[in-house]
């Protein structure tokens, strides 16, 4: 009996090595990805007279497909356990005990009727086989890509730096693992320490790719036609989705949307994504993705650019402040972080002047009087200070705020290296150098207080 392969031939029996991979499934390179996407016509109503019964569940993974249990990848249901015992306590633990079968129904996408098991659209984009994703579920596909600076198209395999213009039709779990792993190879760190403590300040968090990618594949509408794409710009990362937020045409504010419910188009994907240890639990991503990104000096996730068609999500290729990251290193390792609230504030703040109570309402989405609140529980931690004049009230960042990142950038600049030994023994003179890196114009912005964080 031979074998089954994907649509890029591997062996479905062979061991699964997504990184590095060379043959994956081919796609048709484009000038960049634009938001059109068709739906399929609703069919009429056959009989106007049948007994009207629940309302369809709006939940595309809830749809009844003609799969069968041969159709799900048992390889599938161990890569969920594996996520799951990686995850520590952030996964839901029970599910690494559960056998296949019982992790399908715990996740609500397999289900019994008349007697017999019941696999719903949700399996197969969690757990099938990719013959059977693209049977089941012919609108799912990802593509990640690099586009050319030059040419604004994905990069053939032998440019520098433009290796990538890959299509999958996957299913989810794995998907998100090789994504993750390439994103991790494109994205170097710099070192910064806090007294004992270090980490590396990359250039895009990957708490806020992760939050963002998974986004992306629970929230799309996977009645429209399209892929989710992932494309690195020389304006950063882009990750597109078909179908608008759920509940708005267009996008918000963009930082309003981390503080909105969460909602999602998919609850049944979104449980699974969770309770795997992917996204954080509280269903709150996109607020960690904008904590993540500020509280490592780089600017916040952007979704202006967001359709009615579509989700366009953009980490900006920002260099990091890295004395910004350094203060709050500090305040995380002194036992006060930064919560998103003081971020958003502080960072705006110092990018463009002190703020009117109006100004933070709208920074944060609520109402004057919470803002007023969050402002003035501010200035008790030594965060901001009250400015203004002619009864105008303004909040600006405090003196200590200040002060610390003048220290920051002090101790990030660069101290000069030992040189070679000469033949006395002593060092001959050599270029300064740094373990972090940071760049002058970063160091000049925390050492003058303006600019010490970009914004969103």
């Amino acid at each position: 009996m031979q074998n089954s392969t994907d649509s890029s031939g591997e062996s479905m029996s062979d061991p699964d090595e997504t990184l590095p991979r060379h043959d994956l499934p081919g796609g048709r390179p484009g000038p960049g990805f634009t938001c059109v996407f068709s739906n399929p016509p609703v069919p009429a109503v056959q009989n106007a007279r049948a007994t009207p019964g629940p309302p369809p569940n709006p939940d595309f993974a809830a749809r009844r497909t003609s799969a069968g249990w041969q159709d799900l990848d048992p390889r599938e249901f161990d890569r969920l356990r594996r996520l799951v015992g990686a995850a520590g306590g952030q996964g839901d633990g029970a599910l690494a005990t559960m056998s296949d079968e019982q992790i399908a129904r715990s996740l609500g996408v397999v289900v019994t009727e008349g007697g017999h098991p019941q696999v719903l659209a949700g399996a197969v984009l969690l757990f099938g086989r990719p013959e059977a994703v693209h049977r089941h579920v012919p609108q799912h596909e990802a593509a990640i890509q690099v586009i050319g600076p030059e040419t604004g198209e994905p990069g053939a395999a032998g440019e520098p730096g433009a290796r990538m213009n890959d299509f999958f039709r996957w299913p989810l779990l794995r998907l998100t693992e090789e994504l993750l792993a390439r994103f991790r190879a494109r994205n170097p760190g710099r070192e910064i320490r806090y007294e004992l403590v270090r980490t590396s300040v990359p250039a895009y968090a990957e708490q806020a790719f992760r939050e963002l990618l998974a986004n992306a594949f629970v929230h799309r509408d996977y009645r429209a036609v399209g892929a989710v794409h992932t494309q690195w710009t020389s304006e950063g990362i882009e990750i597109t989705s078909p179908g608008g937020f759920v509940d708005a045409g267009r996008a918000p504010h963009t930082s309003a949307l981390s503080v909105r419910p969460p909602r999602p188009r998919s609850p049944l994907l979104a449980d699974a994504f969770r309770r795997a240890g992917i996204t954080e639990r509280s269903g709150r991503g996109i607020r960690r993705a904008y904590a993540a990104q500020l509280a490592g000096g780089l600017a916040g996730p952007d979704f202006h650019r967001s359709t009615a068609d579509c989700v366009i999500a953009v980490l900006p290729a920002q260099e990091a402040d890295l004395a910004f990251a350094h203060f709050a290193l500090g305040r995380s390792s002194a036992g006060s972080p930064l919560e998103l609230p003081d971020l958003l504030v502080l960072t705006t703040a110092l990018r463009d002047g002190p703020l009117r109570t109006a100004d933070a309402a709208e920074l944060l989405g609520t109402g004057k009087e919470q803002a007023r609140r969050q402002l003035t529980g501010m200035v008790g931690r030594g965060l901001l200070a009250i400015d203004g004049d002619r009864g105008t009230r303004v909040w600006a960042p405090s003196p200590d705020v200040r002060r610390a990142l003048r220290e920051a950038a002090s101790q990030l600049r660069p101290r000069p290296a030992p040189g070679p030994r000469t033949a006395t023994g002593s060092r001959a003179s050599s270029e300064p150098r740094t373990t972090s890196e940071p760049s002058p114009a970063s160091g000049a912005r925390a050492a003058s207080g303006a600019q010490a964080a970009p914004g969103i």
